[in-house]
């Protein structure tokens, strides 16, 4: 199989040569305070294209941004045909001489040392190929003190990872190299959310079950194919028309009780799943209490009864969901008085009203850095660049990136595991907390600003969603509407904890730089395609800087590991103070979704970084901001499987 290849090193100049089927990202980072020009130019689909990455003069150590569109990287998506690119390397120490004017060969740099990495023989199964090209350049006329390391002036990282193209040059359309009819369609690329029901229920009479999931609610189920191929119209807040379009979504999952009740009781390979979420709270961290040998979480009792299933229902307006809700109980009735189902609990799930419809209840805006697989939740260009770019099978099982595909039985393929949480958002108490503690860290600023700045700084994104690592000191609203920026960075290694600190939920939640290869974190990725749920603060609640009423997130966050995906990311990362690893100081845990599991106890949640002028001085967290309430884990069957295995 042809692969990646760096070739016709001539200088500061040089060639990558990526195959077909292939993802290519570059990026740089400036090492230098004179300034430095990365060029690159490549052939897509006939077209000619030249991208330059530019340093600031004056900053060094500082990702390299495209003179045209400050994106810090270039990515090209798979292509039918190889695609060439030629780098060449320039800088000037003068600041007159700067961005597209240095290319120039008189200003070209020296030469370039060339470290490759490439996928290894013990990588887990299913994990896709790729080839890392980290291009070392020393510039060679610049006068630098004995003592300097070689190959230090700029630093590219050319990351080709294989995956997401049809080779052979078909002519389009192509066809997708995914089951796409076959994938429920809010595992990818979601379902288009105005309003969704999240419908607990309980199986009390197989047969009937089985025969109301034939005749009414499997040709109900809303596809991945249908929403990647012909999409209902996008929704629009400001236009009350949108919400009158009749459009409804349906989805459904099983746990493994009723998986079994199905006569479905192969491995799939997951113990979480096995175990079900109630008896793994302990170790995600949920409050709880342990007698001798039996766990019981503190959570709302309807989820610590036992749950067969979940149906995801979305629409455009609730006179359309509630309509199918009715129909849906009514099919399910063989007598007047009698069900084939229990409902458990329903949770309502709506957005907040404007301007508030883009964040959750504490304020802040989410959803920009999901991980994407091209062709399903983009074709041509991601709608936020920088988000991770991941196989189908880190979500779908059966594919490429699922390191159990050759484990699991064959009913399993096109299916996910899903996640579900109801998490009670403790705002009242939250923003307390900013207001006692702001003005401390910020005494230059008002109360109120000094607050704002620590809740993003808490967050890692001010509350309009910009970065902090991008914007530090205050939000900046040519960022937040930005698509092509918002999310388009990595950190700064070298400012510490200044920019954006080390247990920031931003920076736990995606890692970007902190670990190495970036690749490794992929495996662990989830899909959340969450919904706020309860009403808005109330000003009694806001004078009494505690909650009174129920509001919060209710998480849906698909994968094709439990393991390796939610309970890695809540174990792992969110709970784990020494992540990410290798920090000069102790991160800490997330602040907003890290568990201790002993808050009662008095053992609460502590971060370092929080202060950017005193990083190693410690925050402990005295309040949950969060409350898990109660959740389950899913199997969210391919189309084949429900007709085959659960309709039968």
């Amino acid at each position: 199989m042809t692969r990646p290849t760096l070739t016709n090193i001539n200088g500061a100049s040089f060639t990558v040569v990526v195959p077909p089927g292939w993802f290519t990202t570059v990026s740089a980072i400036s090492r230098r305070t004179y300034n430095q020009l990365v060029t690159c130019a490549y052939k897509v689909e006939g077209d000619t294209r030249a991208e330059y990455l530019a340093n600031q003069w004056g900053n060094p150590n500082q990702a390299m941004r495209d003179t045209t569109s400050s994106m810090d990287s270039i990515a090209i998506i798979p292509q039918d045909e190889t695609v060439t690119m030629d780098f060449s390397v320039y800088h000037h120490t003068r600041s007159n001489v700067s961005g597209e004017d240095l290319e120039s060969p008189k200003y070209r740099s020296n030469r370039i040392n060339v470290l490759t990495s490439e996928k290894p023989a013990n990588a887990p199964q299913g994990f896709p190929d790729y080839v890392t090209f980290a291009v070392m350049v020393e510039d060679g006329s610049v006068a630098l003190p004995p003592s300097s390391p070689e190959y230090d002036d700029v630093v590219i990282a050319i990351n080709v990872m294989e995956g997401g193209a049809n080779p052979g040059g078909d002519p389009k359309p192509k066809p997708s190299p995914y089951n796409l009819p076959n994938i429920q369609g809010d595992i990818l690329p979601a379902m288009p959310k105005a309003l969704e029901h999240f419908y607990y229920f309980r199986i009390t009479n197989l047969p009937v079950f089985r025969k109301v999931m034939k005749d009414f609610v499997i040709p109900k189920i809303t596809t991945a194919d249908k929403l990647v191929n012909d999409p209902p119209p996008p929704i629009n807040p400001r236009d009350p028309n949108s919400f009158k379009y009749p459009w409804l979504g349906v989805n459904v999952g099983f746990t493994h009780l009723a998986m079994r009740m199905f006569g479905l009781s192969d491995n799939l390979g997951d113990i979480a799943y096995e175990k079900g979420q109630q008896q793994d709270s302990k170790e995600l961290g949920d409050a709880g209490t342990q007698r001798g040998n039996f766990w019981t979480p503190s959570w709302d009792g309807a989820f610590k009864e036992d749950i067969h299933g979940i149906f995801l229902i979305v629409a455009y307006n609730n006179d359309v969901a509630q309509k199918f809700i009715d129909e849906l109980e009514a099919a399910f009735k063989y007598t007047p008085s009698r069900s084939a189902i229990h409902k458990v609990v329903k949770i309502h799930g709506f957005p907040r009203p404007e301007p508030e419809d883009r964040n959750d209840h504490f304020g802040y805006r989410g959803g920009m850095s999901n991980p994407q697989v091209a062709g399903v939740t983009f074709k041509d260009k991601m709608r936020y660049p920088g988000s991770p770019l991941i196989p189908m099978g880190v979500i779908v099982m059966g594919y490429d990136g699922d390191e159990d595909k050759d484990k699991r039985p064959a009913w399993a393929k096109d299916g996910a595991f899903m996640v579900t949480r109801k998490l009670n958002n403790l705002v009242p108490e939250f923003d307390d907390f900013l207001l006692q503690h702001g003005p401390r860290i910020f005494p230059e600023l008002k109360p109120q600003e000094a607050a704002d700045k620590l809740g993003a700084r808490l967050f890692g994104r001010w509350k309009n969603g910009t970065p902090t690592e991008l914007s530090p000191d205050h939000n900046d609203p040519d960022i937040a509407k930005d698509d092509n920026r918002i999310n388009n960075f990595t950190f700064d290694q070298s400012k510490g904890q200044s920019r954006c600190p080390f247990a920031s939920h931003m920076r736990k939640s995606n890692p970007r730089n902190d670990v190495s290869p970036v690749e490794s974190a992929f495996k662990h990725f989830v899909r959340r395609h969450n919904m706020p749920y309860g009403p808005e603060i109330t000003d009694e609640e806001k004078d009494g800087n505690g909650t009174i009423y129920e509001r919060g997130l209710h998480v849906v966050c698909y994968q094709s590991s439990i393991v390796r995906g939610f309970k890695f990311i809540q174990e792992g990362w969110y709970n784990d103070p020494n992540f990410p690893p290798n920090k000069p100081v102790t991160p800490g845990l997330d602040p907003i979704f890290g568990q201790t599991g002993k808050e009662e106890e008095g053992d609460h949640r502590s971060m370092s970084g929080a202060n950017p002028t005193l990083e190693q001085e410690i925050m402990t967290f005295p309040h949950k901001f969060i409350d898990p309430r109660g959740g389950e884990y899913f199997f969210s069957p391919s189309i084949s499987t429900l007709k085959t295995y659960i309709a039968a």
